[in-house]
């Protein structure tokens, strides 16, 4: 008995399917937010971008400028990110469980073992590039405006304080995590473990709040 000829799978016709625009970026910001990290803001070439997301250069200066600019724009993304890692998670129904939550999301973003990497790249080479400095001091600056108006904005009825003293009580909370940082960043052997990162976060924010009654 004669055996069927096996047919061969046709290839499809044209082009493999290339990435949008919206997708090239994404992975544009994904792969230099890593090289930026690993490398340092020195170390890091638009060149080395380019090898690592498989995209040419060219395809990169149709997006940034320059090195600054490619920054710039992880940066922002990361402004973007950090703000909404603070919204309350959606099953924390009570107000002290959602300022509990917004403390430990801004304690998270500060204090995880990729937050003080960053910060320690950033006091690494500020002195040789100030945009770099000046960049992430932004990105700092609007995440924690974003924090201050959430705090208020819970803490409202809470207690007899006027809206600026709530904000103050923003600013001291921030600045008690904060310095948990800049400890971190000059302790080579930090490990933000999630746990600890927490129970600090809470001791901070019941002490706040309880400057508040």
């Amino acid at each position: 008995m004669t055996q069927p000829k096996a047919t061969k799978t046709k290839r499809p016709r044209g082009r493999p399917s290339v990435r949008t625009e919206q997708e090239t970026r994404a992975l544009l910001i994904k792969v230099a937010g890593e090289v930026f990290l690993s490398e340092g803001y020195a170390g890091t070439s638009i060149e080395a971008v380019a090898r690592k997301a498989g995209m040419s250069t060219r395809t990169i200066y149709k997006t940034v400028s320059n090195k600054a600019n490619l920054f710039r724009l992880v940066a922002d993304d990361a402004i973007e990110t950090s703000i909404a890692h603070l919204d309350t998670p959606a099953d924390v129904t009570s107000r002290d469980g959602a300022i509990l939550a917004l403390s430990r999301a801004y304690s998270d973003l500060v204090l995880s073992n990729e937050g003080v990497r960053k910060a320690r790249a950033v006091f690494a080479e500020q002195a040789q590039f100030p945009e770099f400095r000046d960049n992430y001091l932004s990105s700092i600056h609007k995440v924690a405006q974003a924090f201050d108006q959430r705090f208020v904005t819970l803490c409202s009825g809470l207690s007899s304080l006027d809206e600026d003293k709530i904000r103050e009580r923003a600013g001291l909370l921030r600045s008690m995590i904060n310095g948990a940082q800049r400890e971190a960043v000059l302790d080579p052997n930090y490990d933000g473990k999630p746990s600890e990162i927490q129970a600090w976060s809470d001791t901070c924010t019941h002490f706040v709040l309880a400057s508040m009654e």
